[in-house]
């Protein structure tokens, strides 16, 4: 019997398209649980996909020994499964996450009436199973309904081509309107067609106005979008080379990172052919060559295996040949701040649930079980698919030889941090991303916090590549104190790290590997737990101490209070095999792939 109860307070399917979900959840109240979680598993036999559903209100109740939670969200029938558009018969089953407890299949209460369906054009029959853990969606409409069904796609599809032919007709129209746009004239106008040269504003908001009556997307970006897509399909009529591995990535210009360490395994293989195509300007959205655009399509239609490191805007806007097999080598390890599909607050926008970003991957590689369900769900793939093979490049940290090569690199260029233990203060950065990212420096004070360690450690600082503000490095302490941020890899610094204080950056999964001791400030962790959200709750899963000031980080850093005891359990908890084999199994799931 479930401690918690679980009802479904509404359930209805409305024309054959939305279903909306809304529950109640009751239970024990705990204190330091902040963001309880509730996935929805949709299962229709081939596919198993997880999807959040977003938290209205958790709140304790009067003898605050209990909490109520609220729990809503709509979900579109057609964007459920990937490789089934339109959703046939399914099951929907409910996960819900409180502290350290993960209820799969929670057991709930649900009356007759709140399946009774308020559309009489639904065609789907809602059923409860016996243990009442499982809902059960039959769709009882014919093949000729489903295909009666398209008309509508079609009928939208000739509005747009003759709205856009409209449009063509309409631009001296829209150009006298930009050009009293310039004369600051009241009129409705983008951003960007009030700054720059005039032409370019005449530009601006003509196309603007152009694709706004049309409501398409038009422009030299759709235009080289488009054009890539033909040249794509040309290259599909080419035969798939049965041996061919792409190593794609315009995340960087190199091989490195996971990719590298996966070549290092396949490389031993004599009858492979491998085609790397890795170039951190190749964004079609921006600018590409027309060489770059031939190669991509060429290699992208007849390779057997694709791999990939990151998000990669064009592999989601192609569709990716039944016979090649598509891998996700994420860069990241363990299951720290949501993304993707798993932000419960993008989910709840429409929008966002048509988004067909990653979805297509037929593999990606975790670190352990325990976080597969999670990584499925950012990625919006089927949960199988998501793979506890480990992560390539954490090898290096089980490689004592290769330890020792970076403890002497780092040693003989920096010979006065020899005789003294070693702080890396690795924060992550604060805002949305690459342009807004910044860090508070003057949270962070050098001099006392160099102080109150006694003189007995260094200190690095190693700020996020997002991060352009520096913390002022007191004159007194220049050799004791070094800024690294631009210098150095992150990986190779913890192996002459003896204490790593933190805040929320995923660099804590692989100084557990090493056992470091950790020390989180997170002086403004309810704002980030509300503007970011994580998959775990922070205070139950971070393996060291928590301070939320400076005078606590402080007090914790005199006395030497770092709470390593946790590390332990943290490691075996995201990383299955802890043997520095990661690279052969990846390997060997690629090979494996290729026999498919």
């Amino acid at each position: 019997m479930s401690k918690y109860k679980f009802k479904i307070l509404k359930l209805n399917v409305i024309n054959n398209k939305k279903l909306n979900v809304e529950i109640e959840v009751k239970g024990s109240f705990q204190a330091v649980i902040h963001s309880p979680k509730i996935a929805l598993f949709f299962d229709n036999g081939k596919e198993v996909r997880r999807i959040p559903m977003l938290v209205k209100s958790y709140y304790p109740k009067e003898d605050m020994d209990r909490f109520i939670l609220f729990g809503e969200n709509q979900y579109l029938m057609d964007y459920l499964f990937f490789h089934d558009k339109a959703a046939k018969d399914f099951k929907l089953y409910f996960e819900f996450i409180y502290g350290n407890d993960r209820v799969h299949k929670i057991p709930f209460e649900i009356t007759e009436k709140r399946l009774t369906q308020k559309d009489e054009n639904n065609c789907y029959e809602i059923k409860v199973s016996e243990d009442h853990t499982e809902l059960i969606f039959h769709n009882t409409q014919t093949g000729n309904a489903a295909r009666a069904s398209m008309f509508p796609v079609v009928v939208s599809g000739l509005w747009k081509f003759l709205m856009a032919i409209v449009s063509i007709g309409l631009l001296p129209v829209f150009l006298i309107e930009s050009i009293l746009v310039l004369f600051k004239f009241p009129i409705k106008s983008p951003a960007k067609a009030k700054i720059g040269s005039v032409p370019r504003r005449l530009f601006n908001h003509t196309r603007w106005r152009c694709c706004a009556f049309c409501n398409m997307n038009l422009g030299l970006k759709q235009f080289r979008l488009r054009t890539f897509q033909l040249i794509y399909k040309i290259s599909c009529k080419r035969k798939i080379k049965e041996n061919r591995i792409l190593f794609l990535s315009n995340r960087r210009d190199d091989l490195s990172g996971n990719l590298e360490f996966v070549y290092d395994v396949l490389k031993e293989k004599d009858d492979l052919e491998f085609v790397f195509l890795l170039d951190s300007e190749a964004d079609i959205r921006q600018k590409i060559s027309v060489s770059m655009m031939l190669k991509l399509a060429k290699y992208l239609a007849t390779s057997k295996v694709i791999l990939v490191d990151d998000y990669y805007f064009l592999l989601y806007r192609i569709g990716i040949r039944k016979e090649t097999k598509l891998f996700q080598l994420w860069h990241a390890c363990g299951a720290f701040k949501t993304f993707g599909f798993s932000r419960a607050r993008h989910i709840q926008k429409l929008k966002q649930q048509r988004n067909s970003a990653h979805r297509n991957y037929d593999y990606t590689i975790v670190s352990s079980k325990e976080i597969a369900d999670f990584y499925a769900e950012g990625f919006g793939i089927s949960v199988e698919k998501a793979k506890p093979t480990g992560i390539p490049r954490t090898d290096i940290f089980f490689q004592e030889e290769y330890k020792e090569k970076k403890q002497k690199e780092f040693y003989d260029k920096y010979p006065q941090f020899k005789d003294k233990k070693i702080l890396m203060f690795a924060p992550t950065f604060r805002g949305e991303g690459k342009i807004s990212g910044h860090y508070p420096v003057e949270r962070f004070n050098l001099k006392q916090v160099y102080e109150a360690l006694g003189g007995e450690y260094a200190i690095i600082v190693k700020h996020h590549p997002f991060v352009q503000d520096r913390n002022e490095i007191p004159e007194e302490y220049k050799n004791d104190i070094l800024d690294l941020s631009e210098e150095a890899e992150i990986n190779d610094l913890l192996f002459v790290t003896d204490l790593l204080v933190t805040d929320y950056s995923s660099v804590i999964f692989e100084a557990s590997l090493l056992d470091i001791p950790m020390l989180f400030y997170a002086y403004d962790l309810h704002e980030y737990i509300s503007s970011r959200g994580f998959y775990y709750e922070y205070e139950l899963f971070v393996p060291g101490k928590i301070v939320q000031s400076e005078r606590a980080m402080l007090k914790a850093l005199e006395k030497k209070d770092f709470e390593e005891e946790k590390i332990a359990k943290f490691k075996t908890r995201f990383f299955d095999d802890l043997d520095g084999k990661s690279s052969e199994r990846v390997g060997k799931l690629i090979l494996d792939s290729m026999k498919e």
